[in-house]
Parts: structure tokens; sequence; C-alpha cells
């Protein structure tokens, strides 16, 4: 590994010191256009045009007109960026003199830098983001969000099983991660380690994932980050299109059909869509033995609708997410003998059978989010937004086993229910400050009101919280600095009511602030170097204050502590990226994370036997922690179309208090790979390819040793991947085909909440269509 570092960067410094040789022709070409903006059509002022090929470039005017002169006949990559934009890049052949118009779509982050999964791109702002789409995101909806976002550097997931996964940022989890769906921040149980993200993947064209502390649009949570889920943006064209996605995984035996249908009137400013998605899924299976209940189903859809007369937009959204989980029967035992000899088992006591059936153990889960968004936009440099949603959550758990006295006379009820509804809303003021600054500022405010139907796992609350943002950016055409800052003040009130039978009526109040400031210096057209620093805080949730019983989904006993305090994150980062056109590109990115009051899930010295049966028992603390990590990702042409691949992620975990470390920290990850590219010349938006990857997870050696089981020792996976892009008569269609634990390796994931009871699952031979399909009217 340490070999393949040091060739990346020698050959890049080799590549860097070469000069650049000119060749002398007749140049007497020009090309001119317009710059607007994507979602508006409005014209975009001072945009910044450049052929990346010669380096020639020029500023759009008060109307966004453009032009290039004394050109050359070539091929060249036309780049066009914005402060607030994401960049635009657009392959052209000039042989004469052209007119091209360019649309830019605004960017869903106010600090943000994107790099393209396997290569890294010119990227805007100073925050460290990755992007996945294309067919990178394609190969992973049918997994999930969790197990998709597992192909970039620096996120991993936190797993229940084998069926519920949600992400982690840099060593951070669940509500330390906001999820923004479609422009609405999903509110749902996702304070839970198995409470999954309730979103449909197949309605997402990007996903977009900010690292660290720094975005302070968004709110104050977001100590780890932000994952921004964008769906593809409404048809401009008058006529019919869609996308059928055909999906299907051999472990499991699962099958997935999800489609889109769009359209847009030609006489009005008027576009819509609908979306849905069908999964199911059956028990999986490891190399060895069936897991028993570990099935999956799965019912979604959605539609959205765009009205946009002059200076005007006027959005409507609305998604229907169900979903049915199976809890891996043997991680719900009887007594604690038991449950002591199946942790030190290691795996379930029978084989088990492959199944259809969900029985109990089982997760029933609905979210239902509806939007309406208007913007207006008030001149070519000011515009106002204004967003109002609702979302309704319904969380169902069902435990294993019978209760010792009188079965209930309906066996389908569950022992634990919680209804949560959300309401939200936020106005925004984006705006332009003379040439060079840019920014925002805007307010929110969310009501929310969570009911505990059944169970007294937490107690029914009322939450409300409002806040206000400031953000500027100063970027000038030219100059190598840029710099950006932000500011944020929010406040929280939470009611608690009752817990069962106890009545706890506690008001709570918390407010605070957050910040942030990046700096960008560019050395040249290749090499750039970001900084980034952060603060944000995050109050005590309920079930970290007040958790009491057994949680069926993770199959553990948790308990809540009345006395946390709000936790305080200060967030560094630092990016070093070179990016060279037609060999290479990488990222190094090093962070370090400060947490005072960190809260943790601490394993207890025993078990907790319940009238349920016995359970590992964990009791809520916290303690002024350390995260700090490196983060890599590269891509390297070895030969013509033959690239190496590289991802490699570095984390360190410290409870500064104990000086211990701390526990549920992702170990060290190196994941490395060929790709053959082909087809290229006749779909160069989406090349056909093959690749091998190596996935080598070393055993986590920086672990408490308060856990109930060692961490596993470390493993290789190869996994591999195929796509080919091809016509069927005038039909454009893409294939993928993927072998998941190609070897069939049997393994253990530190991260996984059930490794002390079974391995993961064994080889996965996934294959997907997607058939796009577009009928246009001129």
């Amino acid at each position: 590994m340490k070999r393949v570092i040091f060739l990346l960067l020698g050959i890049f410094i080799l590549n860097h010191a070469w000069p650049t040789i000119a060749q002398a022709q007749q140049c007497n070409l020009s090309l001119k256009g317009q710059v607007l903006n994507a979602d508006t059509g409005l014209p975009m002022a001072y945009a910044g045009i450049v052929i990346k090929e010669t380096q020639q470039g020029v500023e759009s005017d008060e109307h966004g007109h453009y032009q290039l002169i004394n050109l050359c006949p070539g091929e060249y990559t036309l780049v066009c960026s914005h402060i607030g934009c994401d960049h635009a890049e657009q392959k052209l052949r000039l042989r004469s003199s052209s007119v091209l118009d360019i649309s830019l779509k605004e960017n869903a982050v106010t600090l943000q830098n994107v790099v393209v999964t396997g290569t890294v791109g010119k990227k805007a702002g100073t925050q460290t983001t990755s992007e996945l789409s294309g067919t990178a995101l394609d190969a992973g909806k049918g997994l999930g969000l969790g197990e998709s976002l597992k192909r970039l550097s620096g996120v991993s997931s936190l797993n229940t099983g084998a069926t519920i996964s949600k992400p982690i940022i840099q060593g951070m989890h669940s509500n330390r991660i906001l999820i923004f769906n479609n422009g609405v921040r999903l509110e749902g149980q996702q304070w839970g380690s198995e409470h999954a993200p309730e979103v449909d993947p197949f309605n997402s064209e990007r996903i977009t994932v900010v690292k660290g502390a720094g975005s302070v649009r968004y709110g104050s949570d977001a100590l780890g980050g932000i994952i921004l889920m964008e769906p593809k943006p409404m048809r401009h064209n008058p006529g019919i299109g869609g996308e059928l996605h055909l999906q299907s995984f051999t472990n499991g035996r699962s099958g997935i059909a999800s489609g889109m249908l769009e359209g847009k009137l030609a006489k009005l400013p008027l576009s819509g869509r609908i979306q849905g998605t069908l999964k199911r899924a059956g028990n999986l299976q490891t190399p060895n033995y069936y897991l028993n209940n570990t099935g999956a189903a799965e019912s979604n859809f959605s539609w959205s609708a765009k009205y946009q007369p002059e200076q005007w937009v006027l959005e409507t959204f609305y998604s229907h997410f169900y979903t049915q989980l199976g809890i891996l029967s043997d991680s719900h035992i009887g007594n604690l003998t038991d449950l002591n000899n199946a942790i030190e088992r290691g795996r379930p006591l029978q084989d088990g059978s492959f199944s259809y059936d969900l029985g109990r153990p089982l997760q029933r889960i609905l979210h239902e989010t509806f939007r309406v968004k208007i913007a207006h936009s008030i001149s070519e440099k000011d515009k106002l937004t204004f967003q109002a949603s609702r979302q309704f959550n319904r969380r169902q758990e069902y435990d294993a086993h019978r209760r010792y006295n009188v079965l209930p006379k309906n066996l389908d009820e569950p022992n634990i229910a919680f209804e949560i509804t959300t309401w939200a809303a936020e106005l925004n003021w984006d705006h332009r400050l003379g040439r060079n600054w840019q920014g925002a500022m805007g307010t929110t405010a969310q009501k929310q009101i969570n009911t505990v139907d059944r169970g007294a796992l937490i107690p029914g609350f009322d939450n409300f919280d409002a806040g206000m943002y400031w953000t500027e950016r100063h970027f000038k055409v030219g100059n190598p600095w840029e710099f950006e800052f932000g500011a944020r003040y929010d406040i929280r009130h939470l009611h608690i009511g009752e817990q069962g039978t106890t009545v706890i009526d506690q008001n709570r109040n918390f407010n605070n602030w957050s910040a942030s400031l990046g700096l960008l210096y560019a050395f040249n057209d290749v090499l750039k170097l970001r900084f980034n620093s952060g603060s944000a805080w995050r109050s005590p949730l309920v079930n970290e204050l007040f958790s009491s019983g057994v949680h069926h989904g993770s199959a553990s006993y948790e308990q809540g502590n009345p006395d946390l305090q709000p936790e305080r994150g200060f967030n560094n980062s630092l990016t070093l990226e070179g990016v060279h056109t037609q060999k290479w590109s990488f990222a190094l990115t090093a962070y370090l994370n400060l947490v005072n009051n960190y809260i943790y899930l601490q394993p207890r010295a025993a078990p907790e036997l319940t009238i349920r049966g016995a359970f590992p028992a964990f009791d809520y603390q916290q303690a002024d922690a350390r995260i700090m990590g490196l983060d890599w990702t590269a891509d390297y042409v070895l030969y013509k179309n033959l690239h190496l691949e590289s991802k490699i992620s570095l984390i360190n975990g410290w409870n500064r208090e104990l000086h211990d470390f701390l526990i549920y920290m992702p170990p060290f990850r190196f994941d490395q790979g060929l790709k053959l590219n082909f087809n290229g010349q006749k779909h160069p938006d989406h090349p056909s390819f093959v690749r091998v990857g190596v996935l080598a997870v070393m055993r986590q050696q920086q672990a408490p040793a308060t856990d109930y089981a060692t961490p596993p020792p470390g493993y290789v996976r190869v996994d591999a991947e195929f796509f080919h892009t091809f016509e069927w008569g005038k039909q454009h269609l893409e294939l993928g085909i993927s072998v998941f634990n190609l070897l069939n390796t049997s393994y253990r994931e530190y991260l996984n909440r059930f490794r002390y009871f079974t391995a993961e699952p064994g080889r996965n031979l996934g294959f997907r269509l997607k058939v796009p399909f577009n009928f246009s009217r001129k």
C-alpha cells in the first residue's frame, strides 16, 4: 500500500514539473453563448468559462453572455463555474465558430466540493465532500442507502444484522448526521442504531455527502456531516420520458422493480413525475448457513409537480415509504446461559433454511413526506425561497417472545409502537453582493409531536426548534484564494410527557451557536489546498435521556441518563487534491474532531435478564472525545483505458476522560481496484467497464475492552462488477452484473451489532437493467 501511495505521489510530481507544449496553429474560431440557471432559466452573470486544455477563459457579462475568441480547431472540455453552483463540463469538437448555451445547477450546500466516485474533479468550496451518482449509484440502489454510500472514502455503515444499515461519516452516525431527501430534512425515529433511513435510493439521481460540521445552513445537529439526496431535475423539454430499473440478487433471492414516468406540457410551464419501487427478499445466507427471518419487503411511491412561469417556481412533492424488515431470530434469546453460549458459539444453533416468510422479531415502518416550495427571483442577484413540509412516521417493533401470562387476542400486535409528526418551514434569501460576494440568509422552524402507542422504551414528547443562519462566500476569477464563512443560532424546547405509567412532565430548553470558516488556495489548475473549520452542537435526545427497556430491533437493553448535557463539536479538515485531466486524480483529507460531552452507549459488565429474555445491556454515558483520521481517494490511468482505483480510510476514536478507545469506531479500510473502460467513444457519458476490487479491513485494535465480545479478525473480500451500455434496435439499455464477496469468504464486521451471533452474508450475485425512454415534442 505504501508503494502505491508513493508511486501516485511521484507520478504527480513528475507530471506537474513537465512544461506544457503549445501547438502553433491558425486559430481564428470563436465560441459564444449564454450561461443560464438550470432551475429558473434566468441568465447568470459573472460566471467563469474556461477551456480546460488551453486555459483560455472569460467571464459572462451582466446578462450571462460570453464569447471566447482566437480558438484553434480541435476537441476541448469547456468548464463553467459560478459561485453557489456546481461546475458544468461540456465536451465539444470545434470545427467552426459555434454557439453554445450552458445551464448551471445550484449547489445543494453552501460549503461544497464535489468528488466524483473514481475521479477527483474540479471542485468549488472548501468543505470535504463526496458524491455518488451515475453507474456507481445505480449499482447499490437495491442494497439501500447505507450500503450504497460505503463506496465513498470515509463513509461506512452501522449494521444491525444483514437487513438494517445506516451511514457513518468519519466515525459519526444517527442524529449526528442530517439526511435531506429532495430538500426536506428527514425526521423519523432515527435515534435508534437499528433505525435505517426511511428513503428510497431509486428516487435520487445524485447523493452528496458533506463531511464535518461546517454547513450551517442546514441545522445545528450535523456534527458528523450531511447527506443530500437529490432527484433528477424536472423535465425541461415538452414530451414524456422515464426510466425502468430491474434488479435481482441471488443471496436472499431478491427482486426489485422501480419505475419513473415524467412529462412536460408544451403550452404551459408545467411538468410532473411519478415514481415507484417494489422489493422482496428472503432469508440471507452466510458461506455456511442460512440466517432465519432476515427477509424484507418494501413498497414505495412518490409524485412531484413543478409550475414555472417567469420569475416564479412552484414545486410540490409527496413520497410514501413502507418496509417490513425481519430481525435475525437467533438474536432474541431466552436466558442468560443461552445468551452467553450464543456469543461464545458465534453462530446460530441451527443452520436455518430459505424462506420469504417474515415472522417475529420484525419491524414495520411507514414514512410519508409532503413538501411545497415557492421561489421568486427578485432580480438576477436575489432570490427568495419559502418551503413548508409535513412528515409522518410510524414505527412498529415486534418481539420474538410470547408473554408469560395470557397471550394477546391478536398475535400481530406490536410490542413497541411510535408515531411522530413533523411540521417544518423555512425562508431563504440567496443574494449576490457585488461581483465577487454571494451568500444566503434564512430562518427555519420545526414542530414535532411524538406519541408512544405501545411499550415504554421512550416517553412521549413534543419538540420545537427555531434557528437563523447567515453565510457568505468570496470568489474572484483568476484569484487563487477563496474563502467563506457562516454562522447560525438555534433554540430548542423539549417537553417530555409520560413513559408507560410514569408521568415525567419535564421541560428542557437548549440554545447555542454554530459557525464555520473555509479557505481555498489554488496553486495552479492541477493542485489545490482546502481548509475548513467548523463548530456545531447537539442537544441530548429523548432516548439518550430516558430509554429504559428492551430495544427489540437491536436485541439489546438500553438505559438512558437524564443528566446528559449538550454535545459541542469542533471539526477541522485539510484537503490536498490534484487533477491531471487524462492521467490521474487524487484527494487526501486529514481531519480532527474534538467533541465535548460526547454521548455513547457503554456496554454493561453483564447482560440484562428481562421477562422477554436475556439481552446485551448498554448505558448512555458521555465524555470528552477525540476523533481523527485520514481519507484517501485516487484514480490513476495505468495504460490507455486501464485505471487503478484506490480508497483508504483510517480513523481513531479516543475517550479523553477515560483514556480509552471509543466503541463502534470503523476499523482501517483499504479498497483497491482495477477498472477497464471500453466503448467510451460511442457512449462517453456512460462507458462500459469491468472492475475487480479488493477490500481489506483490519481487525479493530483500537476498541475498549468492555464489549461483550472481542473485535472480530480482519478480512479480505474480493468484489467484481461488469457494466455495459448498448442499443437494442433504437432502445438504449444499461446492463450491470456484480458479484459481492466473490470468493465466498466467511467474516464478521465489527460495526454489525449482530456480530455476536453470526457471520456476514456470503457470495451475492447481482443483476441490474436500466431502460431509459424519451418521447420529446418539438
